[in-house]
């Protein structure tokens, strides 16, 4: 890789990262201050609202961690895009559209407004605090997942190695997420959306023509994978697919319920109907790119077969068999499939955060210097992993457990179900604990803990709301 190659790859990537810029400035001056402090002003159309949600749901882990499941375990792990469309066509059936409405009519501008609203609780209760804990706690983790995600992709594509690759990527996306704030955010998840479209088919469509290339060599690497790599159950029984297939449909269900990161996307609608259009552009983009990179990977696999970090195999095959020109293309495409997501994280984060100031503080306290402190928190959280944590690990265990602790509350209330302020509170601690033993126990393996902390989480809030009703009705026969 001589000086000229890698000048000319890192000079497409640049005028990439201005336009980037450029899109979140352009963000930031079409924000009005009053939309910016009120998501639900923002207005946003079907477009914006699928193609942002699922460049902000894809993450940094479909062009990492995709790819290296894929390439380490074969064809088995489709089952996961699989499981994960379950479980999102039966969530936008019931979900989207009414977080659209709940949100509008409560004026909810984050996931602790929806949770809390019309209950007679004050700032610091219990439920507030649990809610704005969880949302901070997970998103942390999975915002550290993007900074390694970024870490590797500069790795694998110039051979940048050490923190300083992880801070030069986390400090990027921190500036500009400053600068945009939401609307800026929005911007550019969906302007991402169109680089990571064009990276799914060049390096879809180059490993292809590698294969074609050279058949009896890529036969020959993928039968050293193993007897179950080309096999959709891989090396388990139906029953354990169906287990995985169900866990990961949970999840799906959980993520659309629990992630503020996306769910502050439909609070922004237009209207309803606005975000039940968007259905189709949110799954459609995000099966897409996911299933591709799985099998990406597995493809990879015949072609490159010594990896020693699969996480880092699309930056490496790329920057081995592409044009400079091109490189710099799918570089930057790698870097907006994770900065699209970090971007939405510490916004989202900054807003939980502001949550808990009282107004007179939110005025002498801008989103941006939250957001600024919050991204630098978690990237030096990142640097002291110091490459102990896998993408898919810290990504899928920080999306499970805010799955499991907040889409049940979230769940309840959009679809005005019986609650009191102890019922939601014992719900939301219910489900984030159990999924967490769950994961501490490693069952995560047999289903995933956010199919077991959301029905638990509900079943608690079934119980605990109708016994204080029972409760109170006794209380009133026995006083009378």
């Amino acid at each position: 890789m001589n000086t000229y190659w890698t000048l000319q790859s890192l000079s497409t990537f640049g005028l990439v990262l201005i336009a980037t810029f450029l899109v979140a400035w352009k963000g930031h001056r079409d924000a009005k201050d009053e939309a910016e402090a009120h998501i639900t002003k923002q207005r946003l159309n079907r477009w914006f609202i699928g193609l942002s949600a699922g460049a902000t749901a894809n993450s940094g882990f479909v062009v990492t961690g995709a790819v290296g499941l894929g390439y380490s375990y074969g064809l088995y792990w489709l089952l996961l895009p699989f499981g994960w469309a379950i479980g999102d066509l039966v969530f936008w059936q019931l979900f989207p559209h009414r977080i659209t409405a709940y949100g509008h009519q409560a004026n909810a501008t984050t996931l602790r407004d929806i949770i809390t609203h019309d209950l007679p609780i004050r700032r610091y209760h219990p439920l507030a605090l649990a809610s704005t804990a969880v949302v901070i706690l997970c998103l942390g983790g999975y915002t550290m997942a993007q900074w390694v995600a970024g870490q590797k992709f500069l790795d694998g594509a110039f051979g940048l190695s050490g923190h300083s690759t992880l801070i030069i990527c986390a400090a990027l996306i921190i500036a500009y997420s400053s600068l945009g704030q939401f609307r800026g955010s929005v911007y550019v998840d969906t302007f991402q959306a169109g680089t990571r479209l064009l990276g799914t088919f060049v390096t879809l469509g180059t490993v292809f023509w590698c294969v074609i290339a050279d058949p009896s060599t890529f036969t020959a690497n993928i039968d050293l994978a193993g007897d179950g790599f080309l096999n959709l159950l891989g090396g388990g029984t139906l029953v354990s697919a169906l287990g995985f297939i169900i866990g990961y449909a949970a999840a799906a269900i959980g993520f659309g319920l629990g992630q503020p990161q996306v769910t502050t996307r439909y609070l922004a609608a237009r209207d309803p109907q606005e975000t039940r259009t968007a259905r189709w552009i949110y799954i459609g983009y995000v099966q897409l790119t996911w299933a591709s990179m799985t099998l990406f990977g597995v493809l990879l696999r015949g072609v490159m077969p010594d990896l020693a970090d699969p996480e880092k195999g699309m930056a490496t095959f790329v920057a081995a068999t592409l044009p400079p020109l091109l490189v710099g293309v799918i570089v930057a495409d790698i870097f907006g499939a994770i900065a699209s997501t970090a971007n939405s994280l510490l916004v989202a984060m900054a807003q939980a955060t502001r949550d808990l100031l009282r107004r007179e503080q939110r005025s002498r306290c801008p989103l941006w210097w939250i957001i600024l402190g919050e991204g630098v928190l978690t990237m030096l959280a990142a640097v002291m992993l110091d490459g102990r944590a896998t993408v898919f690990g810290l990504a899928i265990t920080s999306v499970s457990l805010m799955a499991a602790g907040l889409a049940p509350a979230v769940g309840i209330k959009v679809l005005r179900l019986v609650h009191t302020a102890t019922s939601i509170t014992v719900a939301v601690f219910v489900g984030f604990s159990s999924a967490l033993i769950w994961n501490i126990y490693d069952m995560s393996g047999v289903i995933n803990e956010a199919a077991i902390g959301i029905p638990l989480g509900f079943l608690a809030n079934f119980v605990f709301s109708h016994r204080l009703k029972a409760d109170r009705t006794t209380g009133r026969k026995i006083g009378n």
